[in-house]
């Protein structure tokens, strides 16, 4: 992977030395050629860092084929580039970017191969934005008209900015035609923005793109400003005073940003810890990550209401340093805070600490233990039978949030060391044994409980399974919800 890194940064380098080069030691159509060059290779330098070896070469294969159309009827140009935007939009070749992306698959991105251990981290914030932006997830759900606007939207904008990208590299090769600098500048930029927003629109929605659109037309009002306002130094003022109101507003957005995160958490009582729990909803699929070992238990003396006052900046704190925020109890006397950091970042922990007391005035104290087995979690909260009641509550709850109705299927992923014991199970029990999950002497099976969406027959039937499972020595692993 370092060598793909060192490979892409030096052609990135070439490139950026290259452009300024171009414009003073060359005439204008080696200038056209060069931009051209760069324009595609930088292209398929960002779908390779983003979508991987699968997309680059389906990518390369529309690229020749459409550039070798456009070469041998060149009267055509307008149809062509719309036939090569609807090849693009249409993918006729996703089954050799899925056999491609298998045959390599240590290659399919290399941003996520930059995030190296940090990559269950990056995986949970993923997951937090998700839940950030569920109030645009709902209106998916339940408005099928907003729906079908969104998909609308970002299909028209994908196959714009294919179209515009396409023309652009045509013109710039095309040496018959006229060359205007502003004029690439302008569309190259264009291409950018539609690309930045549809990628947003489909991922997050409406607000979302707003917010980035505001920051993009900045720029190109500034560029204008300096162009075509007289005298001159009342452009480089009324440009300089663009660039500034756009940097402050970019600043502005992404401190916007980083503070729009959510904790996510099930919430019950503890009667060995006598403390209310409110257990990370989102942190489940990394608890057997093997990046973060390092479990530490802050100990805060303030009541419940001064630390709901601090704790979306602790949160926002975690996030922009990468650690999770796994668990925080309510005894009514203190607060413990519970999370894990990643293996060698003890000074972070104490930086973390000394963020704490710097918002409550307070000394705190801390108590770190190191996790490789991974079992703090799963012993202390993740395997216990009112954690896993509280999860599968939630789970249904955000169901009638989307307004799905009737009958959930609340799904168990189990093990047993015996067949007897499953054979036990399945008297009761509709089960379905998962084989290729199996080990030596283990046997993994799925148990589906099919109920009313209700708090308490939902709590009923899983505390029933659960005393089952203790009866017949069975592993509890983990629950879903599904409708």
């Amino acid at each position: 992977m370092r060598r793909r890194i060192v490979i892409l940064s030096i052609i990135l380098g070439l490139l950026f030395v290259m452009l300024p080069l171009s414009f003073f030691f060359g005439n204008v159509y080696q200038l056209r050629i060069t931009l051209a060059t760069q324009l595609i290779i930088i292209t398929f330098i960002i779908i390779y860092i983003f979508s991987g070896t699968g997309k680059l070469v389906s990518s390369m294969i529309y690229a020749m084929f459409i550039g070798l159309l456009l070469y041998l009827i060149p009267k055509y140009d307008t149809a062509l580039i719309f036939i090569g935007t609807f090849i693009f939009a249409l993918n006729p070749l996703v089954n050799l970017e899925n056999a491609v992306d298998e045959r390599f698959s240590d290659q399919k991105s290399l941003l996520s191969q930059l995030r190296g251990s940090y990559a269950p981290y990056y995986e949970y914030r993923k997951e937090v934005k998700n839940y950030y932006h569920l109030p645009q997830m709902r209106k998916v759900f339940n408005k099928p008209n907003y729906l079908r606007l969104r998909q609308a939207l970002t299909i028209v904008l994908s196959m714009i900015a294919i179209f515009l990208l396409i023309r652009e590299v045509n013109n710039l090769i095309n040496l018959l035609k006229n060359f205007n600098i502003h004029s690439f500048f302008a569309s190259t930029y264009i291409v950018i923005v539609l690309l930045v927003v549809t990628i947003i629109l489909y991922r997050k929605g409406f607000q979302s793109m707003l917010n980035f659109l505001t920051i993009s037309i900045f720029p190109p009002l500034a560029y204008y400003l300096y162009l075509a306002i007289n005298p001159p130094f009342m452009a480089y003022i009324l440009g300089s005073i663009t660039i500034i109101i756009g940097v402050a507003a970019g600043v502005y957005q992404y401190i916007a940003f980083r503070g729009r995160i959510v904790f996510e958490y099930y919430y019950y009582y503890d009667n060995d810890l006598q403390a209310e729990v409110y257990a990370n909803a989102l942190y489940e699929p990394f608890v057997y990550n093997d990046s973060y070992n390092l479990v530490v238990k802050f100990q805060l003396n303030i009541n419940k209401n001064k630390f709901d006052k601090i704790f979306h900046n602790l949160v926002v704190y975690a996030d922009i340093f990468r650690f999770f925020i796994t668990t925080y109890t309510n005894d009514h006397e203190q607060i413990n805070l519970y999370c894990e950091f990643h293996s060698g970042s003890e000074k972070r922990i104490s930086k973390f600490a000394k963020y704490i007391e710097s918002l409550i005035s307070e000394k705190i104290t801390y108590q770190l233990t190191v996790d490789q087995d991974k079992d703090f979690y799963e012993t202390n909260f993740f395997h216990k039978t009112d954690y896993i009641v509280a999860r599968t509550n939630y789970l249904a709850e955000i169901l009638k949030k989307l307004n799905i109705e009737g009958n959930v299927i609340i799904s168990f992923i189990t093990y047993f060391n015996s067949i007897e014991a499953i054979e036990q199970m399945s008297n009761n029990y509709a089960i379905t044994r998962l084989y290729d999950l199996d080990l030596n002497g283990v046997y993994t099976i799925k148990i589906d409980l099919k109920v009313i969406n209700n708090e308490h027959v939902i709590e009923s039937k899983v505390r029933e399974l659960l005393i089952d499972l203790l009866i017949n020595r069975g592993k509890y692993v983990r629950v879903n919800v599904y409708y």
